[in-house]
């Protein structure tokens, strides 16, 4: 078995604080290597092998450590099994066909199906019907040697499982169409709908999410059929009174049914933030205020997805910049987020690099530009990680940062920068070229040309084709930056509260 350099160390910066307690008191033991290694790799920030081999010098792991490797992989998954063992409805089916099978084994074929009976109730009961399958075909076993008559064709059984069957498929169905909306809905400001996406889109709207009544779905097929919904409505209709409704729907549907949140803590994770990202859209505050506590709750309840903290990390900064709620964001949730993001090393993640753009505008709006060159340059260096567009973005909002304090030289040696870029690289990019051009033209215009320019670049850019920087700019600064412009202010005194 052959382990990837990271994995171990991957697998360990996984495991919760407890989970790394039982292994240390089950599973470790004080003269063993396999525990110094785990507790080194336990230690490390970044893993690094050659470090690792430097840290046991010249003994017997370091020479072989591939091979400890696998044994420290192997005793970990081991302790995480036996941690989580029958804690949640898969592990007690799993672990329950198992006992099945070793009752079958021993003879015990009574025994046996009263087992199976009680774990068949348990599967249907939390829609876990993947493990159906396993089930049916101990039940056909365990029927021939009830009923030795029985004929094949009378397995009344198999007919059950036909219904089974195309419950699962239409479940995964569903789930195809819903992560590919998610996947648009997710890169909306760059992914752009094309005609053809628009119609295939209304097509599965009209004929593919209507057919089926909810009430005669299980509740993974009305997850995923009202999570779909939702985005249909949004990214096709433009209708988002009935995107808000269908999210809500998905959180009556787990709120009516809590053992469906133990079971999938995951989508009820997503689920909230969805829903409370459709509430920060429409304003409606006090929905929104009620998802943070039940999120947050969420997170307490089940700590392996405390990393995901960074969404709501995420919603709270955008929350409280619209809000202009400045202060609260320097003071409370940057130096929360700071240490959120080393703790969970997200620094390269996309949300990462939306809460550094409101970061960057605040300190805009607060005029202290040291930290607003800091986190542009932090916004560089996730660049390479994002969609081309948002580099652009990041360009424009340099130059806004510099035209803020009248910056001239440095705007003309960025201008001078960006347009050698654009010709060697001959990207096809109207609106950023745009932008080049009014900032030229802001450099030696009075404050009455200042505002002429402003409103002209407001109507030139209105015609123009959607592109992903006009989006992304348009969602962050372009409107209230425009306005500053348009009426002699700057950014800053636009923004203050």
């Amino acid at each position: 078995m052959k382990v990837p350099t990271d994995n171990i160390f991957k697998l360990i910066q996984s495991m919760t604080a407890s989970e790394k307690r039982y292994f240390k008191r089950h599973y470790a033991s004080e003269k063993n290597l396999t525990t110094d290694l785990f507790d080194f790799i336990n230690s490390l920030e970044v893993y690094e092998e050659e470090d690792v081999k430097k840290q046991f010098g010249s003994s017997k792991l370091a020479k072989n450590l591939k091979v400890y490797k696998v044994q420290l992989m192997d005793l970990l998954l081991k302790s995480l099994t036996s941690y989580h063992n029958k804690k949640s409805i898969r592990s007690k089916i799993r672990m329950g066909l198992e006992e099945v099978e070793i009752l079958m084994d021993k003879q015990l074929h009574s025994m046996a199906l009263s087992r199976l009976k009680k774990i068949k109730e348990l599967c249907l009961k939390h829609e876990e019907l993947e493990y159906i399958f396993s089930i049916i075909y101990f039940e056909i076993f365990l029927s021939s040697f009830f009923d030795i008559d029985l004929m094949p064709g009378e397995y009344t059984i198999l007919q059950e499982l036909e219904g089974y069957t195309d419950t699962i498929k239409n479940i995964y169905r569903l789930k195809k169409i819903n992560f590919s909306l998610n996947d648009k809905n997710n890169n909306e400001l760059t992914q752009l709908l094309s005609e053809e996406d628009i119609t295939d889109y209304k097509k599965i709207l009209q004929e593919d999410l209507t057919v089926s009544e909810s009430e005669t779905l299980t509740l993974s097929e009305q997850y995923y059929r009202n999570s779909s919904l939702s985005i249909l409505f949004k990214l096709v209709e433009g209708d988002q009174e009935k995107e808000f409704e269908y999210k809500k729907k998905n959180i009556t549907l787990f709120e009516a049914h809590p053992y469906f949140i133990k079971n999938n803590p995951g989508f009820y994770f997503a689920a909230l933030f969805n829903f409370m990202i459709c509430c920060r859209r429409l304003n409606y505050f006090e929905e929104l205020e009620n998802g943070l506590v039940s999120i947050k709750e969420l997170l307490q309840q089940y700590p392996f997805l405390k990393r995901n903290g960074i969404f709501i990390h995420y919603l709270e900064t955008k929350h409280h910049f619209l809000k202009k709620d400045y202060k609260i964001i320097v003071e409370e949730f940057e130096p929360e987020i700071t240490k959120h993001i080393k703790k969970y090393k997200q620094n390269d993640e996309h949300l990462t690099a939306l809460i550094f753009i409101y970061f960057t505008l605040t300190y805009l709006v607060l005029k202290d530009y040291h930290k607003v060159h800091y986190y542009l340059r932090r916004l560089s260096g996730n660049s390479k990680h994002m969609d081309r567009n948002y580099t652009y973005f990041f360009h424009i909002l340099e130059l806004i940062s510099h035209h803020e304090t009248a910056d001239q030289f440095v705007i003309q040696n960025l201008l001078s920068s960006h347009r050698r870029k654009l010709k060697t690289s001959k990207s096809d990019v109207v609106f950023f070229k745009e932008v080049l051009d009014l900032f030229q033209n802001l450099q030696k215009a009075s404050p009455q040309e200042v505002k002429e320019l402003g409103i002209a670049f407001e109507q030139n850019t209105a015609s123009l084709p959607s592109e992903g920087v006009f989006n992304i700019a348009k969602e962050f600064i372009l409107d209230d930056w425009l306005t500053a412009i348009k009426s002699g202010k700057t950014y800053a005194q636009v923004m203050a509260k």
